[in-house]
């Protein structure tokens, strides 16, 4: 079996499907059942994968050309045609190879077309994607759908709406599940304590959200909770909020400077030394409105921090029984459950051993085991056609 990897997203800092892209394809490498992986980048073949920090400093052409012409949807679609048809023609030679396309697009001139989809936010959450970014995905699902031979998807969540949104074969569809990198893992105090003393936080004595600040993370509601806390608790466990800034968050980030003069909390924009900030905090609280996964509750699960998450979309599959999934409108059942949180050592106590079970259950070897499947069930399917 021999197989295309598309790592266009796999940049500096690793994020969202950059992220998964990047734990899949060295998952993949280590694996013994793939004849050849090669990692496609751009129109062509690379040998080895990008240097993640020069490859944060220098985004690629295309995408400074569409951040430039961006306001001019003719203009991105017509670069885009021109890239794909020129992709397409590269491809004619490998069309021995199953290619995997992670990112919302699927190019003509390949063999067995495999496609990951993460989530359906770009149909069921419009208002979370500028429209210049709306429209060129729901052009790229559209022909995605139509190309493709099988679909991966990262949740039950998305593959039900995979399947009953799209009318989509629900046998062309397989879950495989993310994971948490191995840097996330519970760390002793004397680790920990150089690091956030920088930020002026001591371990265990802080909440801790991270996500893009956006309206479908649902900030809003947290800070609302949190305020609703005794003074006391929240001048010794401060909020710390860990996210760059999004789609329509000119009012969020308004209230986070406000409330931040407060001294109960702190804004950090994107913090790099993610792994220790997680395993330093006394709860990580994440009461996003719509996750197509929401990896980060499952990597402060792995770091032995009891999580508190929402009620919604593909959450409560993700933590199972280890954490509490709490109404994602009802901003006073937030603030007693963080109240319990930060007053209830034994309570937390519990859940962490109870998070770390859980993640434990999680693996990219098992997604990469999964993905594999995935690309012989495909390649069946086309040889039958």
């Amino acid at each position: 079996m021999k197989v295309i990897l598309n790592i266009e997203a796999v940049r500096h800092p690793l994020t969202g499907i950059g992220r998964y892209v990047y734990e899949l394809g060295r998952a993949l490498e280590r694996s013994a059942r793939l004849d050849e992986l090669l990692l496609w980048s751009g129109l062509g073949p690379r040998f080895g994968w990008p240097d993640l920090e020069s490859r944060g400093r220098q985004s690629s052409l295309s995408g400074r050309v569409v951040e430039s012409v961006k306001k001019w949807p003719a203009i991105v679609n017509a670069l885009f045609a021109v890239k794909h048809e020129l992709m397409a023609g590269r491809l004619k030679k490998y069309r021995d190879y199953i290619y995997h396309g992670p990112g919302f697009y699927l190019p003509p001139g390949a063999g067995v077309k495999v496609a990951t989809v993460p989530d359906l936010s770009v149909l069921t959450w419009p208002d979370s994607h500028p429209g210049y970014r709306r429209r060129l995905l729901e052009a790229s699902l559209k022909t995605m759908f139509q190309r493709a031979d099988f679909l991966l998807t990262i949740s039950e969540f998305a593959r039900r709406e995979i399947i009953e949104l799209l009318d989509w074969p629900p046998e062309r569809v397989k879950t495989t599940p993310l994971a948490p990198a191995e840097v996330f893992r519970p760390r002793p105090a004397e680790e920990l304590a150089p690091v956030l003393a920088g930020l002026n936080l001591k371990p265990q004595a802080y909440s801790l959200f991270v996500g893009t600040v956006e309206p479908r993370k649902n900030i809003g509601l947290l800070l609302e909770a949190y305020e609703g806390l005794p003074e006391r608790l929240r001048q010794a466990f401060p909020l710390v909020i860990a996210g760059g800034q999004g789609w329509l968050s000119r009012n969020i980030h308004q209230r986070l400077e406000e409330i931040s003069h407060r001294g109960w909390l702190r804004y950090l924009g994107f913090y790099e030394d993610l792994p220790a900030l997680m395993a330093g905090a006394a709860l990580f609280l994440f009461p996003s409105l719509y996750e197509g996964f929401g990896l980060p509750p499952l990597e402060a699960m792995s770091c032995g921090v009891p999580v508190l998450v929402s009620d919604r979309a593909s959450l409560p599959e993700v933590v199972g029984t280890a954490a509490p999934c709490l109404p994602a409108t009802d901003a006073d059942a937030w603030r007693e459950a963080i109240h319990r949180g930060l007053e209830d050592a034994a309570w937390r106590k519990e859940r962490a051993a109870a998070g770390l079970v859980r993640a434990a259950e999680f693996s990219w070897d098992s997604c990469a085991e999964g993905t594999l499947a995935a690309y012989r069930e495909a390649g069946r399917m086309f040889t039958d056609r």
